[in-house]
């Protein structure tokens, strides 16, 4: 059985496919079709594949299953040792994690199913919706400050119509509701 390390990026991936007897080899791969395809004619059905979390891990774990092999995700905040070393290149990382692997060192993340991961991107783009606005308030007050106008607020200014009064220099706007 050979244990392979990836190294996931938005266009590309680094694979270190570490065998029983012998020195690694490791390639890098597109991520589209055609490397991901080239990639599993690299791989054998028995090998284990570790791969660190990541936002596109779950397409890359769905791709490579489907074809058999078996993806271990890699929980990065328990295994800090590849953010904390000196010699932080792709080659490196991919070879750790196979290395890793093969000891059965690795902090591994269970896959949610399809419905689960599809839930929690909901709740993330509710939870951002939500903040948004404060957000928006806050940077507005900012730049109203920087720019010598201080800003008093009563009440939302989201929630209905404002009265807004500027005088400079360094004057005071008030938000009110109408």
């Amino acid at each position: 059985m050979r244990h392979s390390g990836v190294d996931l990026h938005k266009a590309n991936f680094v694979v270190c496919f570490l065998a029983a007897q012998g020195k690694p080899r490791v390639l890098t791969f597109s991520l589209d079709a055609e490397g991901q395809a080239a990639c599993c004619r690299h791989l054998r059905t028995e090998d284990e594949v570790a791969v660190e979390v990541g936002q596109n891990t779950y397409f890359f774990d769905e791709q490579i299953c489907t074809r058999g092999k078996r993806v271990v995700l890699v929980d990065t905040h328990r295994f800090a040792l590849l953010s904390r070393s000196k010699k932080k290149t792709d080659r490196d990382d991919a070879t750790l994690l196979a290395r890793f692997l093969k000891m059965g060192w690795l902090p591994t993340v269970s896959v949610p199913d399809k419905r689960v991961r599809q839930l929690r991107q909901l709740f993330h783009a509710r939870e951002s919706l939500v903040e948004m606005p404060t957000k928006l308030k806050n940077r507005g007050q900012g730049a109203l400050t920087r720019n010598g106008v201080a800003a008093i607020v009563f009440g939302s200014i989201f929630a209905a119509p404002q009265k807004i009064s500027i005088s400079r220099p360094m004057s005071r706007v008030v938000f009110s509701n109408c």
